[in-house]
């Protein structure tokens, strides 16, 4: 019966893209069914707003957007840095993970731009979508859930966003 109740566990996870050929990592959110299986994705993502596509890397004529989307595969790498932030029933995981998703129009509408490669250290970027969707979530030690260099990450977007998204 344990076996049973362990495999209705929906989870959500802290995932980290190797970026090739540097040390750094662009990380990310996922909501995992019980086998495993991304049922989503929260990424920051740059936007090309003349192409309407979003991009991996963007530079400073684009906008970072949170973009949700399960379909994200170059993302999804063998072996990548995972850490398992919750675990629970299915209804309980997506009320966190709504949280979330309710706070995406508001970030959004920020209009926030895209760092050039070289500002990548000190100003937001995906990674700091990463840590503010994640304290959103009700996380508070998004830094240091997964053990990677992931330029951007102690910042966050705006704490008045934060508290007004976060999950109680």
């Amino acid at each position: 019966m344990p076996e049973k109740k362990a495999a209705s566990l929906w989870s959500i996870q802290a995932r980290a893209f190797k970026i090739p050929y540097t040390p750094f990592t662009h990380n990310f959110w996922v909501l995992a069914d019980p086998y495993g299986i991304v049922a989503d994705q929260i990424h920051g993502l740059a936007f090309d707003p003349e192409a309407g596509t979003t991009k991996a890397i963007g530079n400073s004529s684009h906008f970072l957007l949170v973009v949700h989307d399960p379909t994200i595969s170059w993302s999804l790498q063998p072996d990548q840095p995972i850490e398992t932030c919750i675990s629970g029933h299915e209804a309980t995981i997506r009320q966190r993970w709504q949280a979330a998703l309710n706070s995406i129009i508001a970030i959004n509408d920020l209009k926030l731009t895209y760092p050039n490669l070289w500002q990548h250290f000190y100003k937001k970027n995906s990674n700091t979508i990463f840590n503010t969707i994640g304290q959103i979530m009700g996380f508070t030690n998004t830094t240091e859930l997964l053990p990677t260099w992931a330029p951007g990450i102690k910042q966050v977007v705006s704490q008045e966003l934060i508290a007004e998204y976060c999950y109680k």
